[in-house]
């Protein structure tokens, strides 16, 4: 009898110690779930920010030296537009959260606005959703239905803003036809791949002041257009909240453009000329080379096993290039 009454026991004990275990997990299973939401909640509005001051910036650059970028310039409004397709799917949900969308909302949404641009005078504002361009309701196609209203300059846009439904009417404007956009990387770094500029998470942070962006932004625009020679691409592709879209070779031709150290000091010149044509600081660019030797002291010389010449050398020649500027 004890032996039977010690089995219940033991049975009943397992069974409660069994039930709190499931317990348990099932509410690890909800953390960490809610904890992958906040991360990727976290790198989308990394995304998102950083994808604004990118714009505000090389809107300007890009509208004032149009001429320089010769054929190469498009029919642009001043819009970076971001969809739940520009996403892995594991960060849908972050999408929603960081947007503020309700239940049953599929609409785009519109990421950035560039300052002073077109869309931003008609009124537009960062988070308004897109309900249809030029009377066609945006479903699956938002990228064509923007490259269409680029081609006729003149888009219709019918917006969700909250409860409100808003129409507004724009005119596009000219700019070079080079997106510019943000990449995940810890590395303080900047690419051209001849259609596209990304400019690093980690060198966004790093970067002081919106001259020294200018810089880094009309750098990688010499590149594109003097070393890679690249073709534009239209607004629609400008992706502000995408972490796949990457630096790629985009022709076979650019297999064979080699970087060198003059060519990397001519896009330093040639890059502080046009953010100075631009309006920003010729000043302040040095001053990201000088900063950067402080973590990497091993850059401040010219080596024969690195492309770009040494932080010394780059910081010497943008000062005495900025006086020249100043003196015209």
């Amino acid at each position: 009898m004890k032996i039977l009454l010690i089995i219940i026991i033991f049975l009943l004990a397992s069974s409660c110690a069994f039930k709190e275990t499931n317990s348990d997990l099932r509410e690890r299973a909800n953390f960490y779930e809610d904890e992958k939401v906040k991360q990727g909640t976290a790198i989308i509005s990394a995304m998102a920010s950083a994808s604004r001051r990118l714009h505000d910036i090389s809107w300007r650059v890009f509208l004032k030296n149009k001429e320089f970028c010769r054929e190469e310039t498009i029919d642009a409004f001043g819009l970076m537009v971001g969809e739940q397709a520009d996403l892995p799917n594991n960060m849908r949900n972050s999408y929603t959260k960081v947007f503020n969308m309700r239940p049953n909302n599929i609409f785009p949404v519109i990421v950035s606005v560039a300052n002073g641009a077109p869309a931003y005078i008609a009124g537009v504002k960062e988070g308004d959703f897109i309900i249809s361009i030029n009377g066609v309701a945006v479903k699956n196609d938002l990228r064509s239905l923007l490259k269409k209203a680029a081609i006729k300059k003149a888009i219709e846009l019918k917006l969700l803003r909250g409860e409100e439904h808003i129409t507004v009417q724009i005119k596009s404007k000219e700019i070079c036809g080079y997106a510019v956009q943000p990449l995940v990387s810890p590395f303080p770094t900047a690419y051209a791949d001849g259609s596209k500029i990304f400019v690093t998470l980690a060198a966004l942070n790093f970067i002081d002041d919106d001259s020294e962006l200018a810089f880094i932004i009309g750098h990688e625009l010499i590149h594109n257009v003097l070393h890679f020679k690249g073709s534009k691409v239209g607004e629609e592709n400008f992706l502000p909240i995408s972490i796949n879209d990457k630096p790629v070779i985009r022709k076979i031709g650019d297999v064979f453009v080699w970087e060198s150290s003059s060519k990397e000091s001519e896009a330093d010149i040639e890059g502080l000329e046009l953010s100075s044509i631009a309006g920003y600081d010729p000043f302040s660019a040095a001053n990201y080379f000088r900063r950067l030797s402080i973590y990497l002291p091993e850059l401040i010389e010219d080596s024969f096993f690195r492309v770009h010449p040494g932080n010394a050398r780059r910081a010497l020649d943008l000062e005495q290039k900025a006086r020249e500027l100043l003196v015209d």
